[in-house]
Protein backbone atom coordinates (compact mmCIF):
# COMPACT_ATOMS: atom_id res chain seq x y z
CA UNK A 1 0.00 0.00 0.00
CA UNK A 2 2.74 2.56 0.82
CA UNK A 3 4.61 1.37 -2.19
CA UNK A 4 1.49 2.20 -4.52
CA UNK A 5 0.91 5.23 -2.99
CA UNK A 6 4.38 6.41 -3.14
CA UNK A 7 4.25 5.99 -7.02
CA UNK A 8 1.44 8.05 -7.22
CA UNK A 9 2.74 10.71 -5.86
CA UNK A 10 4.10 13.87 -8.30
CA UNK A 11 7.61 14.11 -8.64
CA UNK A 12 7.64 17.47 -6.76
CA UNK A 13 6.07 15.45 -3.39
CA UNK A 14 8.41 12.78 -3.81
CA UNK A 15 11.48 15.52 -4.07
CA UNK A 16 10.03 17.07 -0.91
CA UNK A 17 9.69 13.48 1.04
CA UNK A 18 13.17 12.88 -0.26
CA UNK A 19 14.54 16.24 1.05
CA UNK A 20 12.53 16.03 4.16
CA UNK A 21 14.43 12.18 4.40
CA UNK A 22 17.45 13.55 4.24
CA UNK A 23 17.40 16.06 6.46
CA UNK A 24 16.50 13.66 9.07
CA UNK A 25 19.50 11.96 7.89
CA UNK A 26 21.59 14.99 8.64
CA UNK A 27 20.25 15.12 12.18
CA UNK A 28 21.14 11.46 12.63
CA UNK A 29 24.33 11.50 11.21
CA UNK A 30 24.99 14.73 13.14
CA UNK A 31 24.39 12.72 16.54
CA UNK A 32 25.87 10.01 15.28
CA UNK A 33 29.40 11.90 14.41
CA UNK A 34 29.13 13.48 17.93
CA UNK A 35 29.26 10.09 19.10
CA UNK A 36 31.91 9.11 16.90
CA UNK A 37 34.04 12.48 17.78
CA UNK A 38 34.16 10.86 21.19
CA UNK A 39 35.36 7.97 20.36
CA UNK A 40 38.22 9.97 17.55
CA UNK A 41 38.88 12.06 20.79
CA UNK A 42 39.67 8.67 23.01
CA UNK A 43 41.34 7.29 20.37
CA UNK A 44 43.82 10.57 19.43
CA UNK A 45 44.70 10.32 23.24
CA UNK A 46 45.28 6.97 23.72
CA UNK A 47 47.62 6.99 19.87
CA UNK A 48 49.41 10.39 21.99
CA UNK A 49 49.39 8.27 25.14
CA UNK A 50 50.76 5.50 23.06
CA UNK A 51 53.62 7.35 21.40
CA UNK A 52 54.95 8.73 24.79
CA UNK A 53 54.50 5.08 26.25
CA UNK A 54 55.84 3.72 23.31
CA UNK A 55 58.95 6.01 23.29
CA UNK A 56 59.62 5.57 27.26
CA UNK A 57 59.06 2.12 27.59
CA UNK A 58 61.71 1.24 24.19
CA UNK A 59 64.36 3.79 26.00
CA UNK A 60 64.14 2.43 29.54
CA UNK A 61 64.08 -0.99 28.47
CA UNK A 62 67.14 -0.42 25.66
CA UNK A 63 68.95 0.74 28.89
CA UNK A 64 67.77 -1.93 31.31
CA UNK A 65 69.34 -4.51 28.79
CA UNK A 66 72.33 -2.17 28.13
CA UNK A 67 72.95 -3.20 32.05
CA UNK A 68 72.32 -6.73 31.57
CA UNK A 69 74.90 -6.70 29.36
CA UNK A 70 77.03 -4.55 31.38
CA UNK A 71 76.28 -7.27 33.95
CA UNK A 72 77.36 -10.16 32.04
CA UNK A 73 80.83 -8.66 31.02
CA UNK A 74 81.56 -7.67 34.41
CA UNK A 75 81.05 -11.19 35.43
CA UNK A 76 82.62 -13.00 32.85
CA UNK A 77 85.61 -10.16 33.18
CA UNK A 78 88.84 -12.61 32.89
CA UNK A 79 90.68 -10.62 35.83
CA UNK A 80 87.30 -10.81 37.84
CA UNK A 81 86.63 -14.38 37.61
CA UNK A 82 90.49 -15.42 38.33
CA UNK A 83 90.44 -13.11 41.23
CA UNK A 84 87.17 -14.56 42.99
CA UNK A 85 88.54 -18.43 42.01
CA UNK A 86 91.70 -17.17 43.80
CA UNK A 87 89.60 -16.19 46.63
CA UNK A 88 88.24 -19.05 46.65
CA UNK A 89 91.07 -21.05 46.87
CA UNK A 90 93.20 -18.93 49.20
CA UNK A 91 92.32 -16.18 50.99
CA UNK A 92 95.08 -15.25 53.37
CA UNK A 93 95.41 -11.30 54.44
CA UNK A 94 97.44 -10.09 51.74
CA UNK A 95 96.39 -12.61 48.51
CA UNK A 96 92.52 -11.28 49.73
CA UNK A 97 93.63 -7.50 49.92
CA UNK A 98 95.16 -7.87 46.14
CA UNK A 99 92.77 -9.80 44.62
CA UNK A 100 90.04 -7.54 46.14
CA UNK A 101 92.17 -4.42 44.71
CA UNK A 102 92.31 -6.42 41.02
CA UNK A 103 88.10 -6.83 41.34
CA UNK A 104 87.76 -3.13 42.69
CA UNK A 105 90.11 -1.96 39.87
CA UNK A 106 87.95 -3.87 37.33
CA UNK A 107 84.65 -2.89 38.55
CA UNK A 108 85.68 0.77 38.28
CA UNK A 109 87.01 0.48 34.91
CA UNK A 110 83.49 -1.45 33.65
CA UNK A 111 81.50 1.06 35.38
CA UNK A 112 83.21 4.35 34.76
CA UNK A 113 82.06 4.06 30.99
CA UNK A 114 78.41 3.08 32.01
CA UNK A 115 75.71 5.79 32.41
CA UNK A 116 75.50 8.07 35.34
CA UNK A 117 71.87 6.47 36.36
CA UNK A 118 74.46 3.60 37.98
CA UNK A 119 74.41 4.32 41.76
CA UNK A 120 76.71 1.59 42.82
CA UNK A 121 78.13 -1.49 41.67
CA UNK A 122 79.17 -4.06 44.64
CA UNK A 123 80.43 -7.60 44.26
CA UNK A 124 80.61 -9.93 47.25
CA UNK A 125 82.99 -12.99 46.91
CA UNK A 126 83.17 -16.56 48.22
CA UNK A 127 84.16 -15.26 51.89
CA UNK A 128 81.06 -12.94 52.38
CA UNK A 129 83.44 -9.72 51.76
CA UNK A 130 81.62 -6.78 49.60
CA UNK A 131 83.80 -5.38 46.88
CA UNK A 132 82.33 -2.23 45.54
CA UNK A 133 82.45 1.13 43.50
CA UNK A 134 79.66 3.73 44.63
CA UNK A 135 77.94 4.39 47.32
CA UNK A 136 77.71 1.85 50.38
CA UNK A 137 74.98 -0.52 50.57
CA UNK A 138 72.90 0.11 53.57
CA UNK A 139 70.01 -1.90 53.47
CA UNK A 140 68.29 -4.13 56.55
CA UNK A 141 70.09 -7.73 57.30
CA UNK A 142 66.10 -8.93 55.60
CA UNK A 143 66.27 -7.49 52.17
CA UNK A 144 70.14 -7.97 51.73
CA UNK A 145 69.38 -11.78 52.72
CA UNK A 146 66.45 -11.46 49.83
CA UNK A 147 69.10 -10.05 47.41
CA UNK A 148 71.54 -12.82 47.83
CA UNK A 149 68.49 -15.69 47.38
CA UNK A 150 67.03 -13.98 44.45
CA UNK A 151 70.63 -14.23 42.73
CA UNK A 152 70.69 -17.73 44.22
CA UNK A 153 67.60 -18.80 42.69
CA UNK A 154 68.15 -17.29 39.71
CA UNK A 155 71.41 -19.64 38.92
CA UNK A 156 73.04 -16.92 36.52
CA UNK A 157 69.94 -15.12 35.35
CA UNK A 158 69.12 -11.48 35.98
CA UNK A 159 66.45 -10.71 39.33
CA UNK A 160 65.33 -6.97 39.80
CA UNK A 161 64.72 -6.12 43.21
CA UNK A 162 62.46 -3.06 43.31
CA UNK A 163 62.85 -0.10 45.39
CA UNK A 164 61.55 0.40 48.85
CA UNK A 165 61.64 1.82 52.30
CA UNK A 166 65.41 0.33 52.58
CA UNK A 167 66.51 1.30 49.47
CA UNK A 168 65.09 3.67 46.79
CA UNK A 169 67.12 2.22 44.23
CA UNK A 170 65.86 -0.61 41.28
CA UNK A 171 68.63 -3.25 42.01
CA UNK A 172 69.72 -5.75 39.77
CA UNK A 173 70.98 -8.98 41.06
CA UNK A 174 72.93 -11.58 39.66
CA UNK A 175 75.23 -15.38 40.41
CA UNK A 176 78.61 -15.16 39.52
CA UNK A 177 79.65 -18.30 37.94
CA UNK A 178 83.21 -19.74 36.91
CA UNK A 179 83.77 -19.69 33.27
CA UNK A 180 87.26 -21.09 32.90
CA UNK A 181 87.35 -23.86 32.79
CA UNK A 182 83.70 -23.86 32.38
CA UNK A 183 82.50 -25.56 35.53
CA UNK A 184 79.71 -23.25 36.28
CA UNK A 185 80.88 -23.13 39.74
CA UNK A 186 79.22 -20.32 41.91
CA UNK A 187 81.93 -18.01 42.56
CA UNK A 188 80.47 -14.62 43.98
CA UNK A 189 76.78 -12.28 43.57
CA UNK A 190 76.81 -8.85 41.31
CA UNK A 191 74.41 -6.23 42.46
CA UNK A 192 73.81 -3.29 40.41
CA UNK A 193 71.96 -0.43 42.22
CA UNK A 194 70.11 1.57 39.78
CA UNK A 195 68.36 5.19 39.74
CA UNK A 196 65.67 4.78 37.89
CA UNK A 197 64.59 8.23 38.49
CA UNK A 198 67.50 9.50 36.52
CA UNK A 199 67.29 6.70 33.95
CA UNK A 200 63.62 7.83 33.20
CA UNK A 201 64.65 11.50 33.16
CA UNK A 202 67.50 11.49 31.25
CA UNK A 203 66.41 8.92 28.92
CA UNK A 204 62.78 8.77 28.67
CA UNK A 205 62.47 12.89 29.33
CA UNK A 206 60.21 13.12 32.57
CA UNK A 207 60.32 14.65 35.19
CA UNK A 208 59.45 12.64 38.39
CA UNK A 209 57.87 15.75 40.19
CA UNK A 210 54.94 16.21 37.56
CA UNK A 211 55.24 12.71 35.09
CA UNK A 212 52.21 10.97 33.95
CA UNK A 213 54.03 8.11 33.47
CA UNK A 214 53.81 5.52 36.41
CA UNK A 215 55.73 2.04 35.75
CA UNK A 216 54.78 -1.09 38.33
CA UNK A 217 56.34 -4.52 38.20
CA UNK A 218 52.77 -6.37 39.29
CA UNK A 219 51.69 -4.87 42.36
CA UNK A 220 55.59 -2.93 43.48
CA UNK A 221 55.71 0.32 41.64
CA UNK A 222 58.69 0.89 40.10
CA UNK A 223 58.89 4.72 39.76
CA UNK A 224 57.78 6.83 40.68
CA UNK A 225 58.43 5.28 44.02
CA UNK A 226 56.13 7.63 47.05
CA UNK A 227 55.52 10.18 45.02
CA UNK A 228 52.01 9.33 44.21
CA UNK A 229 48.82 8.19 46.57
CA UNK A 230 48.75 4.54 47.41
CA UNK A 231 44.83 5.11 46.39
CA UNK A 232 45.94 5.99 43.23
CA UNK A 233 48.47 3.55 42.21
CA UNK A 234 46.60 0.44 44.34
CA UNK A 235 43.92 0.85 41.20
CA UNK A 236 45.99 0.63 38.52
CA UNK A 237 45.41 -3.04 37.28
CA UNK A 238 46.76 -4.03 33.89
CA UNK A 239 44.54 -4.60 31.25
CA UNK A 240 43.89 -8.33 28.98
CA UNK A 241 46.74 -8.10 26.28
CA UNK A 242 50.09 -5.89 25.55
CA UNK A 243 48.04 -2.22 25.59
CA UNK A 244 45.01 -0.15 26.00
CA UNK A 245 43.03 2.26 27.78
CA UNK A 246 39.91 2.99 29.84
CA UNK A 247 38.90 5.85 31.49
CA UNK A 248 38.95 5.74 35.46
CA UNK A 249 38.42 7.86 38.42
CA UNK A 250 41.08 8.33 40.57
CA UNK A 251 41.53 10.35 43.50
CA UNK A 252 38.58 12.45 42.71
CA UNK A 253 39.52 13.30 38.89
CA UNK A 254 38.47 11.46 35.80
CA UNK A 255 41.88 10.17 34.23
CA UNK A 256 42.43 8.64 30.72
CA UNK A 257 44.98 5.98 31.49
CA UNK A 258 46.45 4.45 28.66
CA UNK A 259 49.17 1.10 29.54
CA UNK A 260 51.73 -0.88 27.69
CA UNK A 261 53.37 -3.70 28.95
CA UNK A 262 57.11 -3.80 28.60
CA UNK A 263 57.78 -7.30 26.25
CA UNK A 264 61.19 -7.24 28.32
CA UNK A 265 61.01 -7.18 31.52
CA UNK A 266 57.29 -7.61 31.80
CA UNK A 267 56.61 -4.12 34.16
CA UNK A 268 53.69 -2.23 32.80
CA UNK A 269 54.09 1.64 30.91
CA UNK A 270 51.25 3.47 32.60
CA UNK A 271 50.26 6.84 31.05
CA UNK A 272 47.50 9.08 33.07
CA UNK A 273 46.10 12.53 31.11
CA UNK A 274 43.27 14.86 32.89
CA UNK A 275 40.06 13.70 30.48
CA UNK A 276 38.20 17.02 31.96
CA UNK A 277 40.25 19.15 29.87
CA UNK A 278 39.94 17.40 27.34
CA UNK A 279 35.91 17.00 27.39
CA UNK A 280 35.97 20.50 27.34
CA UNK A 281 37.06 20.61 23.64
CA UNK A 282 34.46 18.08 22.82
CA UNK A 283 31.43 20.46 24.29
CA UNK A 284 32.89 23.31 22.35
CA UNK A 285 33.06 21.11 19.29
CA UNK A 286 29.68 19.84 19.45
CA UNK A 287 28.02 23.53 19.71
CA UNK A 288 30.17 23.99 16.40
CA UNK A 289 29.26 21.18 14.79
CA UNK A 290 25.24 21.75 15.75
CA UNK A 291 25.56 25.22 14.28
CA UNK A 292 26.93 23.70 10.77
CA UNK A 293 24.57 21.13 10.28
CA UNK A 294 21.76 23.68 10.82
CA UNK A 295 23.37 25.72 8.09
CA UNK A 296 23.61 22.47 6.06
CA UNK A 297 19.86 21.23 6.56
CA UNK A 298 18.80 24.96 5.35
CA UNK A 299 21.04 25.24 2.50
CA UNK A 300 19.72 21.34 2.02
CA UNK A 301 16.33 22.83 1.84
CA UNK A 302 17.31 25.92 -0.82
CA UNK A 303 19.29 23.47 -3.00
CA UNK A 304 16.99 20.41 -2.82
CA UNK A 305 13.59 23.07 -3.77
CA UNK A 306 15.82 24.13 -6.87
CA UNK A 307 16.31 20.99 -8.21
CA UNK A 308 13.11 19.64 -7.91
CA UNK A 309 11.73 22.65 -9.76
CA UNK A 310 15.07 22.05 -12.59
CA UNK A 311 14.15 18.16 -12.79
CA UNK A 312 10.17 18.69 -13.37
CA UNK A 313 10.02 21.40 -15.48
CA UNK A 314 11.88 19.61 -18.37
CA UNK A 315 9.62 16.35 -17.62
CA UNK A 316 6.34 18.55 -18.24
CA UNK A 317 7.73 19.86 -21.58
CA UNK A 318 7.83 15.96 -22.87
CA UNK A 319 4.87 15.13 -21.30
CA UNK A 320 3.09 17.89 -23.21
CA UNK A 321 5.16 17.05 -26.87
CA UNK A 322 4.08 13.89 -26.26
CA UNK A 323 0.28 14.37 -25.63
CA UNK A 324 0.60 16.33 -28.79
CA UNK A 325 1.85 13.87 -31.28
CA UNK A 326 0.26 10.90 -29.15
CA UNK A 327 -2.97 11.22 -31.94
CA UNK A 328 -0.91 13.02 -34.86
CA UNK A 329 -0.14 11.32 -38.28
CA UNK A 330 2.73 9.36 -38.27
CA UNK A 331 4.18 10.96 -41.42
CA UNK A 332 4.18 14.68 -40.02
CA UNK A 333 4.38 13.94 -35.88
CA UNK A 334 7.97 14.83 -35.74
CA UNK A 335 7.94 18.17 -37.78
CA UNK A 336 4.94 19.29 -34.92
CA UNK A 337 7.74 19.01 -32.33
CA UNK A 338 8.83 22.10 -30.76
CA UNK A 339 12.51 22.18 -30.41
CA UNK A 340 13.15 23.66 -26.82
CA UNK A 341 15.65 27.49 -27.41
CA UNK A 342 18.13 26.26 -24.36
CA UNK A 343 18.97 22.55 -24.30
CA UNK A 344 20.30 21.08 -21.62
CA UNK A 345 22.74 18.53 -21.71
CA UNK A 346 21.95 16.62 -18.83
CA UNK A 347 20.19 13.04 -18.50
CA UNK A 348 16.66 15.24 -18.93
CA UNK A 349 17.93 17.03 -22.40
CA UNK A 350 19.22 14.25 -23.80
CA UNK A 351 15.84 12.35 -22.83
CA UNK A 352 14.29 14.89 -25.32
CA UNK A 353 16.49 15.01 -27.26
CA UNK A 354 16.44 11.35 -28.08
CA UNK A 355 12.88 11.24 -28.37
CA UNK A 356 12.81 13.34 -31.11
CA UNK A 357 15.61 11.67 -32.75
CA UNK A 358 12.68 8.34 -31.88
CA UNK A 359 10.04 10.28 -33.32
CA UNK A 360 12.27 10.88 -36.62
CA UNK A 361 13.58 7.54 -37.72
CA UNK A 362 10.19 6.21 -36.95
CA UNK A 363 9.19 6.56 -40.33
CA UNK A 364 12.59 5.47 -41.75
CA UNK A 365 12.59 2.50 -39.52
CA UNK A 366 9.12 1.75 -40.61
CA UNK A 367 9.78 1.43 -44.22
CA UNK A 368 13.00 -0.59 -43.33
CA UNK A 369 11.29 -3.32 -41.55
CA UNK A 370 8.47 -3.34 -44.32
CA UNK A 371 11.66 -3.93 -47.55
CA UNK A 372 12.93 -6.42 -45.10
CA UNK A 373 9.80 -8.39 -44.67
CA UNK A 374 9.78 -8.31 -48.78
CA UNK A 375 13.54 -9.61 -48.48
CA UNK A 376 12.52 -12.15 -46.15
CA UNK A 377 9.81 -13.64 -47.95
CA UNK A 378 11.65 -13.77 -51.36
CA UNK A 379 14.50 -15.57 -49.46
CA UNK A 380 12.09 -18.18 -47.92
CA UNK A 381 10.62 -18.45 -51.83
CA UNK A 382 14.00 -19.07 -53.14
CA UNK A 383 14.97 -21.52 -50.10
CA UNK A 384 11.93 -23.55 -51.05
CA UNK A 385 13.36 -23.65 -54.70
CA UNK A 386 17.08 -24.52 -53.38
CA UNK A 387 15.17 -27.71 -51.91
CA UNK A 388 14.31 -29.15 -55.32
CA UNK A 389 17.80 -30.09 -56.07
CA UNK A 390 18.65 -32.41 -53.27
CA UNK A 391 14.98 -34.08 -53.14
CA UNK A 392 15.91 -34.57 -57.10
CA UNK A 393 19.43 -36.07 -55.73
CA UNK A 394 17.38 -38.36 -53.27
CA UNK A 395 15.01 -39.61 -55.81
CA UNK A 396 17.73 -40.51 -58.58
CA UNK A 397 19.84 -42.41 -55.66
CA UNK A 398 16.62 -44.39 -54.81
CA UNK A 399 16.00 -45.33 -57.84
CA UNK A 400 19.44 -46.48 -58.84
CA UNK A 401 19.39 -48.67 -55.04
CA UNK A 402 16.25 -50.04 -56.45
CA UNK A 403 17.61 -50.71 -59.77
CA UNK A 404 20.51 -52.18 -58.36
CA UNK A 405 18.47 -54.57 -56.13
CA UNK A 406 16.40 -55.79 -58.71
CA UNK A 407 19.59 -56.65 -60.54
CA UNK A 408 21.18 -57.97 -57.39
CA UNK A 409 23.99 -55.91 -57.55
CA UNK A 410 24.00 -56.13 -53.81
CA UNK A 411 27.67 -53.65 -53.77
CA UNK A 412 25.57 -51.17 -55.59
CA UNK A 413 22.52 -50.83 -53.71
CA UNK A 414 24.96 -50.79 -50.59
CA UNK A 415 26.60 -48.08 -51.41
CA UNK A 416 23.97 -45.85 -52.97
CA UNK A 417 22.00 -46.72 -49.93
CA UNK A 418 25.23 -45.35 -47.53
CA UNK A 419 25.63 -42.70 -49.83
CA UNK A 420 22.08 -41.52 -49.90
CA UNK A 421 22.27 -41.43 -45.82
CA UNK A 422 25.28 -39.29 -45.80
CA UNK A 423 23.75 -37.30 -48.65
CA UNK A 424 20.95 -36.80 -46.05
CA UNK A 425 22.78 -36.39 -42.93
CA UNK A 426 25.22 -33.87 -44.23
CA UNK A 427 22.66 -31.39 -45.80
CA UNK A 428 20.32 -31.91 -42.99
CA UNK A 429 20.46 -28.46 -40.58
CA UNK A 430 17.45 -29.62 -38.55
CA UNK A 431 19.86 -30.99 -35.76
CA UNK A 432 23.27 -29.36 -34.63
CA UNK A 433 23.62 -32.09 -31.63
CA UNK A 434 22.40 -35.83 -32.46
CA UNK A 435 23.29 -38.93 -30.00
CA UNK A 436 26.18 -41.41 -30.28
CA UNK A 437 24.17 -44.00 -31.81
CA UNK A 438 23.12 -42.13 -34.55
CA UNK A 439 26.69 -40.36 -35.41
CA UNK A 440 27.88 -44.03 -35.33
CA UNK A 441 25.20 -44.58 -37.88
CA UNK A 442 26.80 -41.77 -40.17
CA UNK A 443 29.97 -43.97 -39.08
CA UNK A 444 29.40 -47.11 -40.62
CA UNK A 445 27.11 -46.26 -43.53
CA UNK A 446 30.59 -43.59 -44.51
CA UNK A 447 33.12 -47.32 -43.37
CA UNK A 448 30.29 -49.21 -46.13
CA UNK A 449 31.35 -47.18 -48.94
CA UNK A 450 34.99 -47.13 -48.07
CA UNK A 451 35.11 -50.70 -47.36
CA UNK A 452 34.22 -51.64 -51.08
CA UNK A 453 36.70 -48.54 -52.38
CA UNK A 454 40.06 -50.51 -50.29
CA UNK A 455 38.60 -53.76 -49.64
CA UNK A 456 40.76 -55.79 -47.46
CA UNK A 457 43.25 -52.95 -47.33
CA UNK A 458 40.79 -51.61 -44.72
CA UNK A 459 40.76 -52.62 -40.90
CA UNK A 460 37.97 -51.30 -39.50
CA UNK A 461 36.80 -52.08 -35.88
CA UNK A 462 34.56 -50.24 -33.61
CA UNK A 463 33.86 -51.37 -29.96
CA UNK A 464 31.67 -48.79 -28.16
CA UNK A 465 29.60 -50.00 -25.08
CA UNK A 466 25.87 -49.78 -25.45
CA UNK A 467 26.07 -47.66 -22.20
CA UNK A 468 27.54 -44.67 -23.57
CA UNK A 469 25.11 -44.58 -27.01
CA UNK A 470 23.11 -41.98 -25.73
CA UNK A 471 25.72 -39.76 -25.38
CA UNK A 472 25.05 -35.91 -26.50
CA UNK A 473 27.87 -35.05 -29.65
CA UNK A 474 27.27 -32.42 -32.14
CA UNK A 475 26.53 -33.87 -36.21
CA UNK A 476 29.39 -34.75 -37.96
CA UNK A 477 32.12 -34.72 -35.40
CA UNK A 478 33.58 -38.61 -35.68
CA UNK A 479 32.83 -38.78 -39.42
CA UNK A 480 35.42 -35.93 -40.75
CA UNK A 481 38.06 -38.01 -37.73
CA UNK A 482 37.68 -41.14 -39.99
CA UNK A 483 37.99 -39.21 -43.01
CA UNK A 484 41.25 -37.97 -41.57
CA UNK A 485 42.40 -41.09 -40.77
CA UNK A 486 41.90 -42.89 -44.13
CA UNK A 487 43.48 -39.87 -46.09
CA UNK A 488 46.52 -39.50 -43.86
CA UNK A 489 46.67 -42.99 -42.47
CA UNK A 490 45.56 -45.85 -44.79
CA UNK A 491 46.19 -44.09 -48.46
CA UNK A 492 50.01 -43.11 -48.14
CA UNK A 493 50.64 -46.96 -47.78
CA UNK A 494 50.41 -50.06 -49.47
CA UNK A 495 49.41 -52.60 -47.13
CA UNK A 496 46.56 -53.02 -44.85
CA UNK A 497 46.00 -50.40 -42.24
CA UNK A 498 43.98 -50.69 -38.66
CA UNK A 499 41.58 -47.99 -37.84
CA UNK A 500 39.81 -48.41 -34.41
CA UNK A 501 36.72 -46.50 -32.87
CA UNK A 502 36.04 -47.05 -29.16
CA UNK A 503 35.29 -45.42 -26.13
CA UNK A 504 35.77 -45.36 -22.50
CA UNK A 505 35.80 -43.42 -19.43
CA UNK A 506 38.44 -40.62 -18.65
CA UNK A 507 38.37 -39.60 -15.16
CA UNK A 508 34.26 -37.94 -15.32
CA UNK A 509 34.15 -37.81 -18.89
CA UNK A 510 33.96 -39.94 -21.78
CA UNK A 511 36.64 -40.18 -24.24
CA UNK A 512 35.64 -41.30 -27.82
CA UNK A 513 38.77 -42.10 -29.66
CA UNK A 514 39.87 -42.70 -33.29
CA UNK A 515 43.21 -44.12 -33.97
CA UNK A 516 44.74 -45.44 -36.89
CA UNK A 517 47.95 -47.38 -37.00
CA UNK A 518 49.41 -44.94 -40.44
CA UNK A 519 52.90 -43.41 -40.43
CA UNK A 520 52.07 -40.73 -38.12
CA UNK A 521 53.67 -37.19 -38.06
CA UNK A 522 56.25 -35.51 -36.85
CA UNK A 523 56.10 -33.22 -33.82
CA UNK A 524 56.37 -30.02 -36.14
CA UNK A 525 53.30 -30.63 -38.29
CA UNK A 526 51.10 -31.86 -35.59
CA UNK A 527 51.42 -28.60 -34.21
CA UNK A 528 50.64 -26.70 -37.16
CA UNK A 529 47.27 -29.25 -37.47
CA UNK A 530 46.90 -27.74 -33.80
CA UNK A 531 47.29 -24.00 -35.06
CA UNK A 532 44.77 -24.69 -38.00
CA UNK A 533 47.56 -24.06 -39.98
CA UNK A 534 47.43 -27.31 -42.56
CA UNK A 535 44.66 -27.44 -45.28
CA UNK A 536 41.98 -30.62 -45.08
CA UNK A 537 41.22 -32.53 -48.23
CA UNK A 538 38.45 -34.18 -47.23
CA UNK A 539 35.10 -32.57 -46.33
CA UNK A 540 36.58 -29.74 -45.19
CA UNK A 541 35.71 -30.01 -41.57
CA UNK A 542 39.17 -30.00 -39.91
CA UNK A 543 40.21 -30.83 -35.85
CA UNK A 544 39.67 -26.98 -34.74
CA UNK A 545 36.38 -27.17 -36.63
CA UNK A 546 35.24 -29.87 -34.46
CA UNK A 547 37.32 -28.66 -31.35
CA UNK A 548 35.34 -25.52 -31.74
CA UNK A 549 31.90 -26.98 -31.78
CA UNK A 550 32.44 -29.45 -28.95
CA UNK A 551 33.50 -26.26 -26.75
CA UNK A 552 30.52 -24.27 -27.59
CA UNK A 553 28.07 -27.06 -27.22
CA UNK A 554 29.59 -28.20 -24.03
CA UNK A 555 31.88 -25.90 -22.23
CA UNK A 556 35.91 -25.04 -22.13
CA UNK A 557 36.70 -28.63 -19.96
CA UNK A 558 35.73 -30.50 -22.85
CA UNK A 559 38.29 -30.96 -25.85
CA UNK A 560 39.91 -32.62 -28.97
CA UNK A 561 43.37 -34.18 -28.09
CA UNK A 562 46.33 -34.80 -31.36
CA UNK A 563 48.66 -37.65 -30.41
CA UNK A 564 51.06 -38.80 -33.30
CA UNK A 565 54.63 -40.27 -33.59
CA UNK A 566 56.31 -40.92 -36.74
CA UNK A 567 55.75 -45.12 -37.13
CA UNK A 568 53.23 -45.36 -34.61
CA UNK A 569 49.73 -44.01 -35.95
CA UNK A 570 47.81 -41.17 -34.62
CA UNK A 571 45.31 -41.16 -32.35
CA UNK A 572 42.50 -38.39 -31.86
CA UNK A 573 40.35 -37.88 -28.50
CA UNK A 574 37.04 -36.26 -28.25
CA UNK A 575 36.20 -35.41 -24.47
CA UNK A 576 32.50 -35.59 -24.05
CA UNK A 577 30.14 -35.11 -20.96
CA UNK A 578 28.94 -38.89 -19.48
CA UNK A 579 25.92 -39.99 -20.80
CA UNK A 580 22.73 -39.92 -18.80
CA UNK A 581 21.88 -43.33 -17.03
CA UNK A 582 18.66 -45.16 -18.54
CA UNK A 583 18.11 -44.85 -21.83
CA UNK A 584 20.07 -47.42 -23.48
CA UNK A 585 16.94 -49.53 -23.82
CA UNK A 586 15.30 -46.86 -25.65
CA UNK A 587 17.98 -45.70 -28.21
CA UNK A 588 18.09 -50.27 -29.10
CA UNK A 589 13.99 -49.85 -29.33
CA UNK A 590 14.48 -47.29 -31.83
CA UNK A 591 16.34 -48.96 -33.76
CA UNK A 592 20.07 -46.92 -33.36
CA UNK A 593 22.25 -49.32 -32.74
CA UNK A 594 25.97 -48.63 -34.89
Amino acid sequence: MIMTAYRKLSIKMKMFLMIMFMMAFIIILAFASLYYTYSVYDKQLFDKSSRLLNLSSSTVDVELQKLEALSLNMISDTQIQRALKSLLIDDSAYSSFMERKKITDRLWEHISGAARYVQSVHLIDSTGRVNKYGETLTVSREKYDRMIEAAEQANGAVRWLYPDDDDPMLVMVRQVRAYEPMTLEPVGILFLRINIERLVEEYAGMDSQDSDIILKAGSEVVYPYRQLPEAVTARLNPLPGSGGYEIKNLDGRVIFLSQKKSAYTGWVYYNMASYDAIFERIIWLKNILIVVYLIAILVVLALGMVFARSLTKPIRQLISQMKEVQYGDLENMDANLTIPTHQHMDELGLLQRTYRLMITHINTLIKENYASQLVIKETEFKALQAQINPHFLYNALDSIHWLAKKNRQEQISSMVLSLGYLLRSSISFKQNMITLAEELQIVNHYITIQTYRFRQRLDFRMDVPTLYLNCAIPKLTIQPLLENAIQYGLEPQVGSCLIRVYAEMSGDRLALIVEDHGPGMEPEYVEQVLRGEVKTRGTGIGLLNIRERVRLAFGEEYDVLLESKPGLGTRVTVLLPPPSPGKEERLWEDGCEP
